[in-house]
């Protein structure tokens, strides 16, 4: 113990030197009011233009960007926002994340800042805000948001004469998938491949999530559902063949002879786009409206113990609700989650592959739960669901040992 203190003391006076020794640089002397913001180096290319621009229109306020590494910055953002007065700004990854922030007072409340200026909720109440909500106060303002969709090899179907798959119920896909998954002069053709990244995905896209109350009946058609694609039919690449090292999903799609993949709507700018496919909305159970889907939004939050919590509000809100700093996103790859017209026109500029309207008709839920024990809860899952899928246990004996699991991981953390 005294150790991992000792080390957390080491990191936040290092990293509290750096952001001094950086502010000192930018605004000494100048009697600028300077906001130190935090996020992960995957974030820099867009970031930096926001923040220089943010600067540039606004004398008097120096905003110092502050990057740590991705692998590390969950970590270690965690050590600075409990034991450093010089975070006034940052982003937070998952909603699951932001409501472990806000269970330990780590987080300050916006609702008053949002209320002064009257900013317009309307287009993120009820799909991104409320993974950082809690007793109707709002603890963070969503940065962008992704929708998982389905892409698909335009020239594999053109060969074979077949309709572009729209607007899919599961079984249509699984079942197109078996059809489409044979070998050909030595060649292995896949109907489809899905990442396990999130195994409810189903699921979630219906509402329900990893803490409904048994029997959870989404969640385990979905688990059959998984079954069907890894285990039975064969028509996607199974659970030990995505864990070898050299697996890649994207090479692995664009190689030509995988005719669908499940994924997020990142892969735009992540395939080849010399690539010939295009995208339709996720499939889902019958009885659940087409187009719906699932995402995970990031949040940008300020520090209880910012010294300057208004301009560190203003500064967050310009970035994540403005025509301007949401347009910069949509020019730098990546979708607002609060949609103005200016963003998405850029977007649509930018993103050209068949079907991409199809992303913003989606009806977009939560990817994940908002409890602060959800990743928790959601890591039990992915070790039971995947002993089902290696055959290991049986349907009812993996969901009647998650629903135990679970039940005591919650009960241990309240």
């Amino acid at each position: 113990m005294k150790k991992f203190v000792l080390t957390a003391l080491v990191l936040v006076l290092g990293l509290s030197f750096v952001a001094c020794t950086r502010s000192a640089a930018t605004a000494s002397g100048s009697g600028e009011i300077v906001i130190n913001f935090y996020a992960a180096t995957d974030h820099v290319s867009f970031l930096t233009r926001m923040v220089e621009t943010y600067n540039a229109q606004n004398p008097g306020i120096q905003v110092v960007f502050h990057s740590i590494p991705n692998d590390d910055y969950d970590d270690k953002v965690k050590v600075l926002a409990t034991g450093s007065s010089e975070m006034d700004a940052f982003w937070i990854r998952t909603p699951a994340q932001a409501q472990q922030y806000i269970s330990n007072n780590a987080l300050l409340d916006l609702r008053p800042y949002i209320e002064a200026v009257g900013l317009d909720l309307s287009p993120i109440i009820d799909s991104s805000l409320p993974g950082a909500m809690r007793d109707g106060k709002i603890y963070g303002l969503p940065m962008t948001g992704s929708c998982w969709m389905l892409f698909y090899n335009k020239a594999l179907f053109d060969a074979k004469g077949l309709e572009y798959p729209v607007n899919l119920s599961w079984d249509q896909y699984l079942a197109l998938a078996k059809q489409l998954t044979y070998t050909e002069n030595g060649k292995k053709y896949w109907g489809g491949v899905c990442p396990p990244w999130t195994m409810n995905l189903g699921a979630s896209s219906a509402g329900e999530y990893l803490t409904a109350p048994a029997p959870m009946p989404y969640t385990r058609r979905y688990a059959e559902v998984l079954h069907r694609m890894y285990v039975d039919d064969k028509s996607h690449p199974s659970i030990e063949e995505m864990s070898v090292g050299t697996f890649d999903i994207n090479p692995f799609f664009e190689a030509g002879n995988v005719y669908m993949m499940i994924n997020g709507d990142w892969e735009f700018f992540l395939l080849n786009p010399s690539l010939n496919y295009g995208v339709a909305p996720m499939p889902v159970f019958d009885n659940i409206a087409p187009g719906s889907s699932v995402g995970q939004s990031s949040y940008f939050v300020v520090s209880p113990s910012s010294k300057h919590p208004k301009e560190t509000y203003d500064f967050i809100a310009w970035c994540n609700t403005s025509p301007q700093g949401t347009t910069i996103y949509a020019e730098t790859s990546s979708i607002p989650s609060y949609p103005t017209a200016e963003a998405l026109a850029a977007y649509q500029k930018l993103v050209t592959v068949p079907g991409v309207e199809y992303r913003f008709s989606a009806k977009i839920g939560s990817e994940q739960g908002t409890e602060p024990y959800y990743n928790t809860v959601n890591e039990t899952f992915v070790q039971e669901i995947q002993l089902y899928l290696l055959g290991e246990k049986t349907l009812d004996r993996m969901f009647t040992d998650f629903i135990q699991l679970r039940d005591e991981a919650i009960a241990n953390y309240k």
